[in-house]
């Protein structure tokens, strides 16, 4: 089963996902259209109402929006999958960001589709979601340090503000939240690979929205994301009086193409809301002209990481302005900041402990080695 995530402004994202999802059906594909919330508008452009369940709306293609936090006991046990943790799923907090993460989750348990479309909104709740297991890690090796799994270092639990091999026994609660945390990231990492999701980024034609981008393209690919291709709309046809704007939406165009090359830049025309699934069709054949609407073969990994004798991070940046990048070392992880985002990279071994590590950008890749 293979997974294309959509991500951008709210409503040009469901239109996007619910083309796609139709094209595709109509090739004969079986397809869900999955919508994480929480207004769920692929259910309006539908026409029903947001099904709890998956629902039929043609010959392969089934409609299912999620309400994760409905349901958060079942979409907990795919993180922690034991009767022995302390709090249930109805009783956890709602982290900005948990909603889409665990829904996301829960739609890989699904073998029954060639393709699930998702419409998952904008991107800044999706990087939130993301960044949950990094900051859940980095919290912990603060306080107790990490004792198991990735990042595994008794210089972290040395380091840590809570002395627990001081403590007087034991806690249950300590190997919870060892384990909850690997769990976490464990998960995410399934999640994201390359090999079962893509990401297609939808923006408005116009330079603010080719500006944000530049931002928030190769931070999803900082997270792991791989980003396929791009869908710039709504395009307005040409018409009197509009012939500056149909100007500035295909030199957006073109400027996307070019700082981000390799990937497509699809044009989703401007429409009022299908009134069927057959306009929904046509528009997705209109939306990838001569391409398939089907992802293609697995992407490399945005992140790749090599231990000795060569250690190394390399990270796919496409687009990411210089000045937005900076780099900072904390104990064993490497903190990459895009723009307003950072993300925290457990280091490898060999350049864990190390600050002599030296950061050169070949093209769009930003590889980090050790100085000789």
């Amino acid at each position: 089963m293979k997974t294309v995530l959509f991500t951008g402004p709210v409503g040009i994202t469901a239109l996007a996902a619910a083309a796609t999802a139709a094209a595709a059906a109509a090739g004969g594909s079986r397809v869900l259209l999955a919508s994480v919330g929480p207004s769920h508008p692929v259910a309006a452009i539908a026409g029903i109402q947001p099904p709890a369940a998956p629902q039929p709306l043609a010959a392969g293609l089934d409609l299912w929006c999620l309400d994760p936090l409905a349901d958060m006991n079942s979409l907990w046990g795919a993180i922690w999958p034991s009767s022995s943790a302390p709090i249930t799923g109805d009783e956890l907090p709602v982290i900005p960001g948990i909603d889409l993460f665990l829904a996301i989750a829960h739609l890989r348990g699904l073998p029954s589709y060639d393709l699930v479309c998702v419409d998952g909104g904008p991107p800044e709740a999706l990087l939130r979601a993301l960044g949950i297991p990094d900051a859940f890690r980095c919290l912990v090796r603060l306080l107790i340090g990490l004792d198991r799994g990735p990042g595994r270092s008794s210089t972290s639990i040395a380091r840590a503000i809570i002395p627990t091999g001081l403590l007087p026994m034991p806690l249950e609660w300590l190997g919870w939240v060892q384990d909850a945390r690997v769990h976490l990231e464990r998960l995410r990492d399934e999640v994201i690979a390359p090999a079962s999701m893509q990401v297609r980024y939808v923006f408005s034609p116009d330079r603010g929205s080719l500006a944000d981008a530049q931002l928030n393209l190769p931070t999803l690919q900082l997270f792991g994301l791989a980003v396929e291709s791009l869908v710039a709309g709504p395009l307005l046809p040409p018409a009197p009086g509009l012939e500056a704007l149909a100007a500035e939406q295909a030199a957006t165009i073109s400027q996307a193409g070019a700082i981000f090359h390799g990937r497509p830049v699809y044009g989703l025309e401007a429409v009022a809301t299908p009134d069927g699934l057959e306009t929904l069709t046509r528009l997705g054949l209109r939306l990838y002209g001569a391409d398939s609407p089907l992802p293609g073969p697995p992407l490399n990994p945005p992140v790749t990481v090599g231990g000795l004798p060569e250690p190394y991070i390399t990270l796919d940046l496409p687009g990411l302005p210089r000045e937005a990048l900076g780099l900072t070392l904390s104990g064993d992880e490497l903190i990459v900041r895009a723009g307003p985002y950072r993300r925290h990279l457990l280091m490898p071994e060999g350049l864990r402990g190390i600050t002599a590590i030296k950061a050169s950008r070949q093209g769009e890749k930003l590889i980090i080695r050790p100085r000789k």
